[in-house]
């Protein structure tokens, strides 16, 4: 799928008109990197190359740019990966600070579980946060998600040590539309 839309939002894939807003929004912010595997990026050459390097992931992968609907701005990113036969799992669903708190996180999510149920038919969705990352967890309670198990990691390039905690959700446990999602 080359793009996906909710009711605010529209997941597509990057282009090069995309640099600013995604450099300035997510990228750069260490307060969003704090929850995310990956490192900060500090000049704008460095956000150059990492477009090139994201927009050549994104051309063979489930993965996209959140992008708001009305004004087609970059504001995160997300993506589902198969990771066994009909074993679908986010495979990270970044929002910049200032769009956070306005069910975007949501939208997001129910986007990705009706690619992965709907589109791929899928039988199982993985949801995947810190532990201490409550904004996340609840994003994903709010669909019905069970807690499945906890994995000490660390990241590779700050060796921060956190702990992930893994939820899944069945294909038959599934609702399609966030209207159907607890409030």
């Amino acid at each position: 799928m080359e793009r996906l839309e909710t009711k605010n939002l529209v997941l597509r894939k990057a282009t090069e008109n995309d640099l600013e807003a995604i450099w300035k929004n997510i990228w750069q912010d260490e307060s969003v990197a704090k929850w995310m595997y990956w490192q900060p990026t500090k000049t704008y050459e460095d956000a150059v190359d990492r477009l090139e390097r994201t927009m050549a992931y994104q051309s063979s992968n489930q993965a996209y740019f959140v992008c708001l609907k009305e004004t087609d701005e970059a504001i995160g990113f997300a993506g589902i990966k198969e990771v066994e036969p009909k074993v679908f799992e986010e495979s990270g669903i970044c929002v910049a600070v200032k769009y956070q708190n306005q069910g975007y996180g949501k939208e997001i999510l129910q986007a990705l579980m009706t690619l992965a149920f709907e589109e791929f038919g899928g039988e199982k969705f993985i949801y995947a946060c810190m532990h201490e990352n409550e904004r996340s967890r609840k994003v994903c309670e709010n669909f019905g998600f069970h807690y499945e198990t906890s994995k000490e990691e660390v990241r590779q390039w700050d060796g921060a040590e956190f702990v992930n905690d893994f939820y899944y959700l069945m294909r038959d446990e599934y609702k399609n539309g966030s209207r159907d999602s607890k409030n």
